[in-house]
């Protein structure tokens, strides 16, 4: 009897021990550190968050898998002891260091332990089931030492009241500043003793979002895919609730890393009501600015008027962190008082920028204030608001650009102050626009030539501070604008943003174009008016008379083949003489353009001396398209002085068929791009009368515009009207665009094959188009859709649309598609298919002959030689002499790979072994989906 009574008792104990062992875990999440660039060697650390109980202090181990076919591996608690966080949450840290085989497109880690904590109210009998997270990344040598995102901020927000908002973010930061982004997943379990695949990961029982489980009201459970905010709005039922998300890592478009978390929120009915937290606004600096603001919070009162004290902490990688995350020097300071019982909480956050800091991604610091209600509300009661700051650090301007005239005037000088940063591959690029001296205003956070109409002339070194432009002509005016491009940390080409504009001219005594206008539209005896300045700044003393103009003509917009027109002219410097006028007869105005420019002389011992002379200018070419009951006008010119940013005038005939014309608009334009109307009927323009039209289809409208233009600073000011010629149009009932020419850039097999490694980690498509423009279609193309199908007999749908020309293809494992590109049209048409373009990947898996199973880390396993691509399936067979099987295999690539170990498991000797391998490749290509090979291989030891 005492025995059976003894024997009860224990055996109650193994089941409290149990009970105890197995019910604590609230939530975790892995992060992964490479630490060894010669081998594929990680470290992986497993953080959990679990309730103070005697399970966790016995947890003092977890088991890994790796996701690489290989078994469970013990990873023993940091430190021997869990970290208390409060409010009733303890932390617990699990290092382990594993080396991969081989490089991979992804593998997974996971970790489950027995059990999670009784009563979770969105998982059926959690006490019952194992927690378990994971996360997946890729091993790629063109990664580095690439580190997985690591969460600041502790799942231990874990308080919601019911019927207040809850709000969690995790601060997410990466030590390789590459993009992350979030969404909502679903709570996992799996068995803890194995890492087959098939009993990890599952859902878990009757999981469901924590606004799913019933109640009163309906809410919202959602986590912003930008700034990782997860917010439920709000708790309905007081219990406890598990959910899980996800950060994706990306890099260069290509996802490189999923972290899982999973937590815990425990959902109270209290006398408690949250804080609110202000931060300020977004902000881009530029990298040395010292950035010094404010953040404040306050208490809101409680059903009894209660307002408690308030803590403001702040997380983020910008503070002095782990080394491989933190931010180089100098580190950001928080500073904020802890329980702060004034009516306003305050905190001061201090950085002091430096080029060290400089990323396209914005830096993300979180900012959090909790209340301390007394212990007489409750354990745990405490509740908190976050917010996120992102700061953009950017490379700095150029600062301080300034132009002068050297002597003698052969160029324009720029000069401007040091740079202050050492960049990558740093150079200075110098702009310059035509014409226009209006200061360029950059918008904030914006990097790079933003500024329409400007050329790059030259590329000079970081460290230069002048340049010398020497290809101006005189009298007209040219505006710069300096940036600085460079490598960023990703290897991708950045750009700082642009400098200050500085504008010049080199004023000389020559004359100036001022008009060029059409007067006459025909195609044999066409006329245009050609003005121009009698010379500017003209000293007699230093020009002796007599003199002479000579008018020269070109044909079209860009050729500057000039021919003078007749002899030269006799000129007067007299401004009582009106001789710089001349009409030009005999033209195709109606189809063509030309371009012009008056030369001066002076006389010096009886021979004609040419002045400098001045820059040419073109007629006005108006071009009329049909449209759908309207006709749609563009028109350009080329010339010395500035048409943009001004109002320019449209005439149509009226009535029809009259010759006779009247203006129907001002039309306001901005750069030279800019320069369109559509006429669709209505005269908007009373000063000549007002004729309407309602537009008749396969009617013909005829139109002439008149520009506007001005020399800017430092030429004399005049307004300059000069005429189109006239054109005409149909107005039709139905247009469409034409199909833009596809061009797909695809990837290059033969530098793939080149390759000695896995450095490609972007499978990216790149694909442009341009658009077709005829007489017969619209020309008002407002967007493109481009449309992918996996292979040429698939369906085909919408991946892009928008008013780009280039669109880059990401996917996340594969190159093969087809595409094609339609045009939008203002009015919704949308044109034809463009020629159908399929790529196709570039697969390959090659096997090596020799290998050496001896444990130092190279060669230790018979796999595919460098990187195998494409590949969806491999069946193996491995025998020795005597054609006995040693290793068979069939299944995906990633489980793949020969030992140097028996049937018996066993190590085999060194020896020749034979096999046969059949692959399947993922390609479009059917006489390329499969490749069998056939040989022999040595192991030695």
């Amino acid at each position: 009897m005492f025995l059976k009574k003894t024997s009860l008792y224990f055996l109650f104990l193994c089941m409290l021990s149990f009970a105890s062992h197995a019910t604590h875990l609230k939530g975790g999440e892995i992060s992964v550190k490479r630490i060894s660039e010669r081998t594929l060697t990680f470290e992986f650390t497993l953080t959990t968050y679990t309730e103070n109980n005697r399970a966790n202090q016995e947890q003092n181990e977890v088991k890994f898998c790796f996701g690489d076919g290989s078994t469970t591996l013990v990873a023993k608690r940091s430190n021997g002891f869990p970290l208390n966080l409060g409010n009733g949450t303890l932390k617990n840290v699990y290092k382990v260091q594993y080396t991969y085989p081989a490089a991979s497109l992804f593998y997974k880690v996971s970790v489950a332990v027995p059990n999670r904590n009784e009563g979770v109210l969105n998982i059926t009998r959690s006490v019952e089931v194992p927690f378990y997270v994971e996360t997946i990344f890729s091993i790629n040598a063109g990664l580095g030492l690439n580190s997985t995102p690591i969460l600041l901020n502790p799942a231990v927000d874990l308080t919601a009241i019911v019927g207040q908002p809850f709000i969690h973010n995790a601060n997410a930061v990466d030590a390789e500043g590459d993009s992350l982004a979030y969404r909502l997943s679903v709570s996992r379990t799996g068995t803890e003793a194995t890492c087959d695949p098939a009993s990890r990961g599952l859902m878990a029982p009757n999981f469901r979002q924590p606004n799913e489980v019933a109640g009163t009201v309906p809410s919202t459970f959602l986590i912003d895919s930008k700034s990782g905010d997860l917010k439920w709005n709000s708790p309905q039922q007081v219990g406890l609730y598990n959910c899980a998300f996800i950060i994706e890592e990306w890099r260069n478009g290509v996802k490189i890393s999923e972290t899982v978390r999973d937590m815990q929120i425990e959902v109270k009915d209290l006398d408690n009501k949250g804080p609110k937290i202000t931060i300020p606004a977004d902000v881009c600096v530029q990298a040395g600015t010292r950035i010094s603001q404010t953040v404040t919070a306050i208490d809101q009162a409680s059903k009894t008027g209660r307002v408690d004290p308030l803590t403001i902490t702040s997380t983020g990688n910008v503070y002095p962190i782990d080394t491989v995350y933190a931010v180089d020097p100098p580190f950001a300071t928080f500073v904020s008082t802890p329980r702060q019982t004034l009516i306003q909480a305050v905190g001061t956050f201090n950085w002091q920028t430096d080029c060290i800091h400089i990323r396209k991604e914005a830096y993300d610091v979180l900012f959090k204030v909790e209340d301390l209600p007394p212990m007489s509300v409750g354990l745990g009661g405490y509740l908190v608001d976050s917010k996120l700051w992102k700061i953009q650090v950017q490379a700095p301007a150029i600062k301080n650009l300034r132009t002068t005239i050297p002597v003698p005037a052969t160029g324009i000088r720029l000069t401007w102050d040091p740079y202050t940063c050492a960049l990558p591959s740093a150079k200075i690029r110098v702009f310059r626009k035509v014409g226009d001296c209006f200061q360029v205003v950059q918008k904030s956070c914006e990097t790079g030539m933003t500024a329409t109409g400007f050329v790059e002339i030259g590329t000079l070194t970081s460290t230069a501070t002048s340049f010398v432009d020497l290809s101006v002509a005189k009298n007209i005016n040219y505006n710069y604008i300096l940036l600085v491009s460079f490598i960023d940390s990703k290897g991708n080409l950045a750009y700082s943003p642009l400098s200050n504009s500085s504008c010049n001219l080199i004023l000389t005594a020559s004359s100036i174009m001022t008009n060029v206008s059409v007067k006459k539209t025909n195609k044999t005896t066409g006329e245009i008016e050609v003005k121009w300045t009698k010379p500017l700044k003209f000293n007699p003393s230093l020009y002796p008379s007599p003199y002479f103009y000579q008018i020269q003509r070109a044909e079209g917009t860009a050729i500057l083949d000039y021919k003078s027109i007749g002899s030269l002219i006799p000129a007067s410097i007299s401004t009582a003489v009106n001789d710089t006028t001349f009409t030009d007869t005999g033209l195709n105005t109606e189809e063509k353009s030309y371009r012009y420019r008056t030369l001066f002389y002076y006389t010096v011992d009886g021979k004609q001396v040419l002045m400098d002379p001045p820059s040419g200018a073109t007629n006005v070419a108006l071009v009329a398209n049909s449209g759908i009951n309207s006709v749609k006008l563009s028109w350009s010119a080329s010339v010395p002085w500035s048409n943009e940013n001004r109002i320019h005038r449209v005439y149509r005939e009226y009535p029809r068929g009259s010759g006779k014309f009247n203006q129907i608009a001002n039309v306001p334009v901005g750069e030279s791009g800019s320069f369109k109307f559509t006429d669709l009927g209505q005269d908007t323009f009373a000063g000549d009368g007002t004729f309407n039209y309602t537009m008749k289809v396969d009617s013909s409208y005829c139109y002439y515009v008149e520009t506007l233009g001005s020399y800017g600073t430092g030429l004399p000011v005049m307004q300059l009207i000069n005429a189109s010629q006239i054109t005409c149009a149909k107005s039709l009932s139905d247009i469409s665009p034409c199909p833009p020419k596809l061009v797909l850039n695809a990837v290059d097999c033969a530098a793939l094959d080149a390759k000695a490694d896995c450095e490609f980690s972007s499978f990216t498509n790149q694909l442009t188009w341009t658009p077709t423009v005829s007489g017969i279609c619209d020309p008002d193309i407002v967007s493109y859709k481009l449309y992918y199908a996996k292979d040429p007999t698939s369906a085909y749908s919408v991946l892009y649309t928008g008013s780009n020309t280039n669109f880059a293809h990401v996917m996340e494992s594969s190159f093969r598609g087809c595409y094609y590109v339609t045009a939008i049209s203002g009015l919704g048409k949308e044109s034809g298919p463009s020629a159908k373009l399929c790529v196709d990947n570039c697969a390959s898996f090659d096997l090596p002959n020799i290998f050496s199973p001896n444990g130092d880390g190279l060669n230790d396993t018979f796999r595919p030689m460098r990187c195998p691509r494409f590949v969806t399936q491999v069946v193996a067979t491995i025998v020795d002499r005597n054609g006995q099987w040693v290793y068979k295999y069939a299944g995906p690539l990633e489980g793949f790979g020969w030992n140097g170990t028996g049937a018996n498991g066993n190590q085999m000797a060194a020896s020749t072994y034979f096999y046969s391998v059949d692959v399947i490749f993922d390609v479009l290509d059917t006489d390329k989906q499969t490749k069998s090979l056939k040989g022999w291989v040595e192991l030695v030891r």
